[in-house]
């Protein structure tokens, strides 16, 4: 037989072929592969809320940080002169609102005291109308009797009027203050975001922002590569996915530690990828061409090492070749 197959060469290499493409399909039961995959941890974007020039840069590239370590500042004087601005501001509204309960207070005396006043008027005329009953009054009297009450009545209305003008100056007071305290409150929290420090421990990836660099709200300044979630993400042949399954065992080398078999977890798989370069962007997107090969879907699939080795540092981007076992 293998006489017969070495008189045909074309037989024998298209016998070859069939018999590495049936290994190939019997393989893919049992394990996947693939050499596209890359060292990944979670990476810290520190962009600017407030806008304005960068007075200070406190660290350089690669730089390791701690937590809360600073990182670079913005000019504060404007920011500073803000707070200034609100405080005053917040402490004027204080004062109008003390003016207006004071004025509260005397405009319920002004109205108690016309009560008084038309109550005693009241009970004037009650008398006068007793006695001019009684032949014991003059018309006259009881005219002028009748005109006090007619002005106190009158008196009463015009401080009940004042009093409820006075409450409502309170109200409008009290809303001054809420809003001068939020502007007080903004303007603290902007005067804050002058000093910028590092969120988490790491090392500061490669920036271009320099001293007297003018930031927008949102620029983003420069980054943090932690190592909090250090994982490898492998991005997988969809004919695999089927069999790949949370906790599976994985055999894999790092483009960073060549030679070195590590051995890992599979921790996460993705639930799906955009189809287009143009999908939004919380979307992973894997390009499915290599110059003129048009290539199977693939979707990113996390490894979790088992032991990460201590003196290995953490090289996000960094190649790795991985095989999933199922």
């Amino acid at each position: 037989m293998l006489s017969r197959l070495l008189r045909h060469p074309v037989l024998l290499i298209l016998g070859t072929v069939a018999g590495l493409f049936g290994l190939y399909e019997i393989s893919v039961r049992y394990f996947a592969y693939t050499g596209d995959a890359y060292v990944m941890s979670d990476i810290v974007v520190i962009s600017s809320e407030i806008e304005g020039p960068v007075s200070r840069l406190a660290v350089q590239n690669n730089e390791a940080v701690a937590a809360n370590q600073l990182l670079f500042e913005i000019e504060r004087t404007p920011y500073a002169l803000k707070v200034q601005e609100a405080q005053a501001a917040a402490a004027q509204a204080k004062a109008d609102l003390d003016l207006a309960n004071d004025e509260v207070t005397a405009a319920r005396a002004n109205l108690t005291s016309a009560l008084a006043v038309q109550t005693n008027a009241q009970d004037q005329l009650g008398r006068v109308r007793a006695l001019e009953k009684e032949g014991f009054s003059p018309e006259a009297t009881l005219d002028i009797a009748t005109r006090d009450v007619a002005t106190a009545g009158a008196n009463v209305l015009a401080a009940e009027a004042q009093l409820s003008v006075a409450t409502r100056r309170v109200a409008v007071a009290g809303a001054l203050i809420g809003s001068a305290q939020a502007a007080l409150g903004k303007a603290q929290y902007d005067l804050s975001k002058t000093v910028m420090t590092a969120p988490e421990p790491g090392r500061i990836a490669p920036f271009v922002t320099r001293q007297g660099d003018y930031l927008r709200v949102g620029t983003q300044v420069l980054a943090i590569v932690t190592e909090r979630r250090r994982r490898v993400v492998a991005n997988v042949n969809e004919r695999y996915l089927s069999r790949i399954r949370l906790g599976q065992s994985v055999l894999l080398t790092l483009g960073s530690d060549p030679w070195v078999l590590h051995w890992g977890k599979v921790s996460g798989i993705a639930a799906g990828v955009a189809r287009s370069a143009e999908s939004p962007g919380v979307v992973p997107y894997v390009e499915p061409t290599t110059d003129w090969v048009r290539l199977p879907r693939r979707f990113p699939v996390e490894i979790t090492l088992d032991l990460w080795p201590d003196d290995l540092r953490q090289f996000n981007g960094a190649d790795a070749r991985v095989l999933i076992l199922f």
